[in-house]
């Protein structure tokens, strides 16, 4: 017998994920079955169970991929950067701006909202989505003391709470853009934000203001989108929502 390779495994892993996001998005998280997702995936339940125990498996590796792909964005804007603030600054063009260009970005946020319940619920949920959030802090409060560490930052900035405030406003920016998207424009918000950096709490305003850094293209979009499969639906083809990690 044929000697199952691992590239195989990935890609089957990666179509069962593929398919439980269509589900998601198109049904709810609590509304999606595992056989909903045999059906999507053109697999047997058997074929799923040997990947995912359950539906909070599926959700897991979701989470765990979407924390690949960020640290990945992390090391590509530290290589491109030229200091502490830039690294941020570009983070922020990016998960700022980048994001909500993406077409995946209202679902993604819609799928993230419904499923918060369940990853308060659910230990290991629970475990999975601190571990990421104290990524993301534990990342920008090093780069701000950095930053305070090279004068570019006052020092009676209390670097830890500065990073918890900017992930608040990105997660509230997700959130209230679906209920009143022209009251909470990315391009506008994230020019506040810069101006809130230059003007209260950077020494060297250049280091994060200039003109010519700002309009610098973000990195690749955190979300990416390959174009959709197609399926059948019935006599039809159909296109699938792709999984945007």
């Amino acid at each position: 017998m044929p000697k199952v390779t691992e590239a195989h495994l990935e890609a089957r892993r990666q179509q069962i994920l593929d398919a439980a996001w269509a589900c998601f998005a198109r049904k709810g998280y609590h509304q999606t079955t595992m056989q909903d997702i045999c059906r999507e995936s053109d697999l047997s339940p058997g074929a799923i169970y040997r990947y995912f125990a359950s539906k909070h498996a599926i959700l897991r590796a979701i989470g765990d991929r979407y924390q690949q792909v960020g640290r990945a964005v992390v090391e590509e804007a530290r290589a491109q950067a030229e200091g502490p603030l830039d690294t941020l600054q570009l983070l922020g063009q990016t998960m700022w701006l980048a994001f909500f260009d993406d077409p995946m970005s209202e679902t993604t946020t819609r799928v993230d909202i419904e499923i918060w319940p369940e990853v308060i619920r659910n230990r290991t949920l629970l475990e999975n989505r601190r571990k990421d959030l104290n990524f993301w802090r534990t990342l920008v409060t090093q780069l701000l003391i950095e930053a305070q560490e090279q004068g570019q930052l006052k020092t009676e900035v209390d670097p830890g709470a500065l990073a918890s405030l900017f992930i608040c406003a990105h997660e509230g920016l997700r959130h209230f853009r679906l209920v009143d998207p022209d009251g909470f424009q990315p391009e506008r918000l994230f020019e506040a934000m810069v101006a809130l950096m230059s003007e209260g709490v950077a020494i060297d305003v250049d280091e994060i203001g200039s003109k010519a850094r700002a309009e610098r293209p973000p990195l690749r979009p955190p979300l990416s989108t390959p174009p959709p499969r197609r399926r059948r639906a019935g006599n039809k083809e159909a296109a699938d929502v792709r999984l945007p990690i």
